[in-house]
Parts: C-alpha cells; structure tokens; sequence
C-alpha cells in the first residue's frame, strides 16, 4: 500500500520533520510505499484562488494543485504531521487542505447534501506543541480541533482518521531521550495500525 505523508513546518531540522520521517521509515521497514510531501520544501502556496472555487462554475484547478490530488488518489493511507499554532494547523496545512481537498475531487455536491469521494482512505494526524495536553484540553482547543478535523474535513471526504496522537511540551532544548520517547510513539502507531496487516498488492 502506498502511504502519502504530508509534513507542514518551516525547519527542515525540526522535531515535526523528524517525527515525520520515522514514520516513513517505520511504514519502508514493513514493505510499503511512501510519499514524502514537505509543504515548506515544495513552497506549497496555499491562497486559494477565486478561481478554482465550485461557484466558478467550471474551477480551473492548477497543475501544482493537481499532483497533490494525485498522490492522495493514489494513496490508501495519509499522515499528517504538523505543529498546533494558536491551537490548529499552521495556514501552510489549512491552505493545503482548501486547495487539494476540493470540491469535485474529495467530495461533491448533490443539493445540500455532501457526497464523499475518498471513502477508503485511512489516516493517522501526528501534531506537537509547546504547552501541555492538559492547557490543551483546559481551553477547549482539542476539543475544537477534533471535532473540526474528524466531522468538518477528513469524515466529509471519506477519510477514516484512525487516530491523532499529540506530543504535548515539545520546546526548545528538548532532551535526546524525550525526542526518543517520542520517536518510539510514532513507531509504535505505525506497527499498531499497519503492521499486523499484510501489505496489500498493487
């Protein structure tokens, strides 16, 4: 199966890059396939244009924006790996998600009701922060960003969310063994939800 790992941060040696890239290690060791998509890498511009919302009538969607949707329709499996900032994705993330996730490609409109076009499609959300898990649930953001992520974005599409994890008091000056245990998070993820299954052909 082919897994399409989508990283957002604006450090190539960040804890987020890091994180990111032992999952793709993780998924290679268990004979899947990977795509590596760093947003900040590709310079993703994330303004969506007038013209490739559904009121254009016919949207002109442009090539950039087309190769993502391509390696997300050519993969069963999407990860995601991103810094929360003021409590949700970084606009880079958010951009990335109005552009690609589009109308006509993740889901369609049937009157008012949303028909989605990804069913199939598993995913996994890897996020980091500054403060603590309990300030997040203390001001009600991870409640607010669940409920986002899970009922307003991936489940409209037809992609199931297996699971996010959170690697809360990630900081400056992070210990070698805190980045481990932390690495070993992600490993673990990967062996729970992919490793016990046989890797599908084709």
């Amino acid at each position: 199966m082919q897994h399409l790992v989508v990283i957002c941060h604006p450090k190539q040696r960040s804890f987020t890059q890091t994180a990111a890239h032992a999952y793709a290690t993780s998924v290679e060791a268990l004979g899947h396939e990977v795509v590596v998509r760093d947003l900040y890498h590709l310079q993703f511009d994330p303004v969506l244009g007038a013209d490739e919302l559904p009121s254009a009538g016919n949207p002109a969607i442009p090539a950039a924006v087309r190769r993502e949707q391509s390696y997300l329709a050519d993969a069963g499996a999407v990860a995601f790996f991103y810094p929360l900032w003021w409590g949700f994705m970084p606009a880079m993330m958010k951009g990335y998600i109005d552009r690609v996730l589009s109308c006509g490609f993740a889901y369609a409109l049937q009157g008012d009701d949303i028909v989605p076009l990804l069913s199939g499609k598993k995913a996994l959300i890897f996020t980091s922060s500054e403060v603590s898990m309990t300030e997040l649930r203390r001001s009600k953001q991870w409640h607010a960003m669940r409920v986002l992520e899970e009922d307003n974005i991936l489940s409209l599409c037809g992609i199931q969310l297996l699971d996010h994890l959170h690697l809360p008091s990630v900081k400056p000056g992070l210990t070698a063994q805190t980045v481990e245990t932390y690495l070993e998070v992600v490993r673990n993820a990967v062996q729970e939800h992919w490793g016990a299954q046989p890797v599908p052909v084709g």
